[in-house]
């Protein structure tokens, strides 16, 4: 006899974990293990540099340990494909102004002056062409120095270009590969952002044979790549790469005042907290150690005066309209969010250890607590940043919408407090209620961003959308406090607006296709059971009265949620379905009747279409309870403690899964 946890129901239910894991693996990529190197030859493996894009790989990968001596031949063609492959100044300005307002406000860690700099001596570049007189960065030799990064080379007494070729071809081509992808996202079709992608890789060999900021830079903006692309290289490989680049060049540490300019000095402190950033994140998300301690580093997180430096432009002949300073603040609030989120990985999410050398503290729900309300001020500092009075109409609604994005972090980061952990590994009815309604808000915020075609389906947000679903599934079926006072319509309403916007995300993340058909089984599940239990309590005829009126049944009539014995356990983690009540004893959901809080706009109606679907008739009680029961063992899966939803990664992560 087919055991419940072997049913193909339990089977479904089993797969919205496992689907949520890989995309936490971000298995859409094509390297599917950790390569655990941060030598420059891992990236021509890294990036899939072919026969075709680099015919002689094998020798430029041996030059790579050596230092550069770049043929004629080389430069020549490095120069003819410029001419050919360089958009003109009227395109590079649409591309560039793409890449400032939607990608730089999220990672600022290029300098935008040197950026533009880059690209006018590529252009000059490539209308001269190649005369075999170049400098030893591959410039021409008459063609004006420019500063990168706020500081210049000094060579034989003279100031000199600190950039080669080769790495500014790499940065301007990854730039418009992004900025055309965010154009593509839009239904613009303009540019290839593959184009100019192979633009980029034909000087990786070039661009990664030595260890610099500049490097370190490239490597970020390949990360930033694998955020927003299927196809792109591992982020967990390419973020710890990035650190170990940051230690190598001591960017971890605080510089003296006499060490580099004032706007260099602000550039590296903008790299390294995006890379400090993009660990926590990916982090968390993946389930994994952090990448570097925040004991281990003592430089401080850039200030509102450093703002300047990253928004400004040097004179020059494109028009390229640069993020308000507004949105480079939100960014510097989200490094200190990051801290938030090191604190709460650290204390409450460890293995246990004999080391005797860890003391760690026992008043943890005291620090929780603080750790609450130090967020709480966190996004009223948030709250606190607001337009000037000259700011246009356009700038205004992108600073809502991006504090709209910095409070669904902030809600991402109570989620994280205070969902299950090894500490808390049962949490309490009011932690479980703040997880609800904090994953609740996240898909609220969600909604109304995608309404205005502003969000972005980039790996995070799709992630963070189906987490947020199946967190709410996970509290609602679990929490009796949240079965009394949530409106079944709400719950509704949340988990079809989860499914909904994985609809859309399905578009560019194949992975997610199966996990969105795992998850809308789970909710149909969820209907069904919860609706069996109102036949159960209300008479036939009214129960098919109210099923006909669809969403008004919803707002009019409180449907029942089976209960949960806190005293029993399922697989030693304390959530069981105990469906053995009276009638009067079964929680109801609270049917509160008022409007429900919409920010301006209105929730997706939920589809009760599903509570008779053809294949769930013949499901009993029990059957949903089993299948109900092994998702939740599955949310709390070994490793739950690190990423609930990172229970398996079968042949998709050939390496260990780390903690």
């Amino acid at each position: 006899m087919e055991s419940d946890a072997d049913s193909p129901l339990s089977a479904k239910a089993r797969s919205v974990a496992i689907d949520l894991g890989m995309l936490s693996l971000q298995s859409d990529s094509r390297q599917k293990h950790y390569l655990g190197s941060s030598s420059g030859l891992l990236f021509t493996k890294l990036m899939g540099l072919d026969d075709e894009l680099r015919p002689a790989q094998a020798s430029r990968q041996t030059r790579r340990l050596a230092p550069l001596r770049i043929s004629d031949e080389v430069y020549r063609t490095l120069y003819g494909r410029l001419k050919s492959e360089l958009p003109s100044p009227d395109e590079a300005c649409l591309l560039l102004e793409i890449y400032f307002q939607n990608i730089h406000i999220d990672q600022p860690f290029i300098h935008p002056a040197s950026l533009v700099n880059a690209y006018q001596a590529l252009y000059t570049c490539a209308q001269r062409g190649y005369d075999s007189s170049v400098d030893r960065n591959g410039w021409l030799h008459d063609l004006d120095i420019f500063s990168y990064n706020g500081k210049f080379d000094h060579f034989a007494g003279h100031n000199a270009t600190p950039i080669s070729i080769f790495t500014a071809v790499f940065h301007i081509s990854m730039a418009f590969s992004l900025a055309a992808t965010v154009l593509t996202r839009k239904k613009n079709y303009d540019f290839s952002p593959a184009r100019f992608h192979r633009m980029a890789m034909s000087t990786a060999s070039e661009t990664f044979s030595n260890i610099s900021v500049t490097s370190l830079q490239a490597i970020l903006l390949l990360t930033v790549q694998s955020l927003i692309e299927p196809a792109g290289i591992n982020v967990w490989t390419l973020t710890h790469i990035a650190i170990s680049h940051c230690i190598d060049l001591g960017l971890h540490r605080e510089p003296t005042e006499f060490e580099a300019p004032r706007d260099a000095t602000t550039i590296l402190r903008f790299i390294f907290y995006t890379v400090y950033s993009l660990d926590r994140s990916i982090a968390t998300i993946q389930g994994r150690p952090l990448g570097i301690r925040d004991e281990t580093f003592d430089i401080k997180p850039p200030d509102e005066t450093d703002i300047a430096a990253m928004t400004r432009l040097t004179d020059s002949d494109l028009e390229i309209k640069v993020p308000i300073s507004q949105l480079l603040a939100l960014s510097i609030c989200r490094f200190h969010l990051d801290q938030h989120i090191s604190e709460i990985k650290l204390l409450l999410y460890h293995l246990p250890t004999r080391n005797h050398s860890f003391v760690w503290p026992t008043n943890l729900s005291e620090i929780q607590t603080r750790i609450k309300n130090e967020l709480d001020q966190w996004l009223a500092g948030v709250h606190r940043i607001a337009p000037t009075g000259n700011m246009d109409d356009d700038d205004k609604v992108k600073l809502q919408f991006e504090k709209m994005r910095q409070e669904q972090l902030y809600h991402s980061a109570i989620t994280l407090l205070f969902q299950p952990s090894q500490v808390f590994p049962s949490p309490s009815q009011e932690a479980l209620t703040l997880c609800y309604q904090s994953c609740s808000k996240r898909l609220q915020i969600y909604d109304a961003v995608g309404t205005r075609d502003m969000l972005y389906y980039n790996w995070r947000n799709i992630h963070g959308i189906f987490s947020s679903g199946a967190t709410i599934v996970y509290c609602a079926w679990v929490s009796r406090e949240i079965q009394r006072t949530v409106p079944f319509a709400k719950l509704l309403r949340d988990l079809r607006t989860c499914s909904n916007h994985l609809s859309i995300g399905s578009q560019w993340w194949p992975s997610v296709r199966n996990g969105k058909e795992s998850f809308e089984t789970m909710i149909d599940l969820v209907i069904k059971y919860f609706s069996d239990l109102q036949l159960q309590v209300f008479p036939l005829s009214a129960h098919r009265r109210r099923l006909e009126s669809n969403a008004q049944f919803l707002e009019s009539q409180p449907p029942v949620f089976g209960a949960h014995d806190p005293d029993r356990d399922v697989q030693g983690y304390g959530v069981t379905q105990e469906s053995q009540y009276s009638q009067s004893e079964r929680p109801v959901f609270h049917n509160q009747n008022q409007q429900l809080e919409t920010n301006g706009y209105q929730p997706l109606e939920p589809d009760l279409d599903s509570v008779l679907v053809d294949s769930l008739q013949d499901l009993n009680g029990s059957s949903i309870e089993a299948a109900m029961e092994n998702f939740m063992a599955e949310f709390l899966h070994e490793d739950w403690g690190w990423d609930p939803f990172s229970s398996s990664t079968g042949a998709f992560d050939s390496g260990p899964g780390f903690p």
